[in-house]
């Protein structure tokens, strides 16, 4: 087995099967929806049309790509604005570690950031919960998407995908290919942005230095993504609810892809979306000799503590942490219109009784304060 064959299952699509992948794509009914709401002064048949020309995968993000997430910014946010971009060299691959509010989004905005600055895009990890249907297989191995296995009971299965992953993203970065993951597994619900070590863990499987050199050859540069209109915020406080009178949640078939479409055309507000200063061998080396669950604890702090700083923090972000405390803490940075703002988000909860409405409410409202709560926990 060769070493690129290990890993035909994970990688995206290469150019050459991504004609056959267009053709599939261009059959498919759910487009008409699709394109109707992205372009409607245009007939849906360009699109089809335009999907068939396209070769190879630069053809895909530059002409179809492109467009569709200048639509969704148009459509869905009043501004997007990015800064950072300085710490991302032409030159290497990096590993682009970012919080993550929306399934698609976090990752498709970056993707315009790095095109508009003039830089390559990257691969984008996506579970492989989320690749059921051949439509997003399609979609997410056309736009350059690799799979991650989601965490199963399995010991030994997830050692294993571990492994090939660790191995494919080092591969990856070895060849000057950047690629997006997660700071955790799955989207932040609760406004908690938080690095799990264990993923930190499974990048270093693949080196061959110590923990620090692994890190450092991976060229780790977080991403901070803040919207001012927290997509799925609604959606995100019921599975938080759920889970509080259950203890645990099981997703309904199609929940998925309803996540994807509502984080796509919710309306936004402002988006922001900063490239932080880069994780480097000389940032680790005074917990080098760290055990080694205690280093990946610092590096993910160190990686929290990036993403807090990359913050672009609104009104209703402060309205919400004032409410949560009944004080008035941070009043001087929001007005009348952010609490509107921020009520107009707590109408939208499902009726439900006094006592459940109300739980419901202080959730709406931490996710909306946690940017704040954390930049204030670090001193930043």
């Amino acid at each position: 087995m060769s070493p690129d064959s290990r890993f035909d299952d994970i990688r995206p699509y290469n150019d050459q099967e991504i004609p056959a992948a267009m053709q599939r794509l261009a059959r498919e009914p759910l487009l008409d929806q699709v394109f109707s709401w992205l372009f409607p002064e245009r007939p849906v048949g360009e699109f089809r049309d335009l999907l068939l020309t396209v070769k190879n995968n630069e053809e895909l993000q530059i002409n179809v790509m492109h467009p569709i997430i200048l639509s969704i910014i148009e459509k869905t946010m009043s501004s997007m604005t990015f800064s950072g971009q300085k710490y991302a060299k032409k030159d290497k691959g990096i590993l682009y570690i970012s919080n993550h509010r929306d399934i698609v989004l976090d990752a498709t905005l970056l993707q315009l950031v790095l095109y508009q600055s003039g830089l390559s895009t990257t691969e984008i990890s996506f579970g492989s919960n989320l690749m059921q249907s051949p439509l997003l297989v399609d979609m997410g191995k056309s736009n350059k998407m690799f799979k991650v296995f989601r965490k199963s009971g399995n010991m030994r299965e997830l050692i294993r995908h571990s492994r090939l992953l660790s191995d494919y993203i080092r591969d990856r970065t070895g060849r000057g290919i950047s690629i997006w993951i997660a700071q955790h597994e799955g989207r932040c619900k609760d406004g908690n942005d938080v690095t799990d070590p264990g993923l930190l863990k499974m990048l270093s499987l693949s080196g061959k230095s110590n923990a620090t050199g692994n890190l450092a050859s991976l060229n780790i540069l977080p991403v901070s993504v803040s919207y001012e209109i927290e997509p799925c915020d609604i959606l995100k406080v019921k599975e938080l609810y759920q889970r509080t009178l259950h203890e645990s949640y099981t997703k309904a078939p199609g929940e998925d892809l309803v996540s994807i479409i509502t984080g796509i055309t919710q309306f936004k507000g402002r988006v922001h979306m900063t490239l932080c200063p880069p994780v480097t061998a000389e940032d680790m080396e005074p917990i080098a000799s760290m055990p080694q669950g205690a280093f990946f604890r610092e590096v993910a702090a160190l990686i929290n503590r990036r993403i807090y700083e990359g913050y672009k923090l609104y009104g209703i972000n402060y309205a919400a942490c004032d409410l949560l405390s009944g004080k008035q803490e941070f009043s001087e940075y929001y007005t009348d219109e952010d609490l509107k703002l921020l009520e107009q988000r707590e109408i939208l909860l499902a009726d439900q009784e006094s006592v459940s409405r109300e739980i419901m409410k202080q959730m709406l409202r931490q996710i909306y304060a946690g940017p704040v709560l954390n930049k204030k926990k670090e001193g930043l």
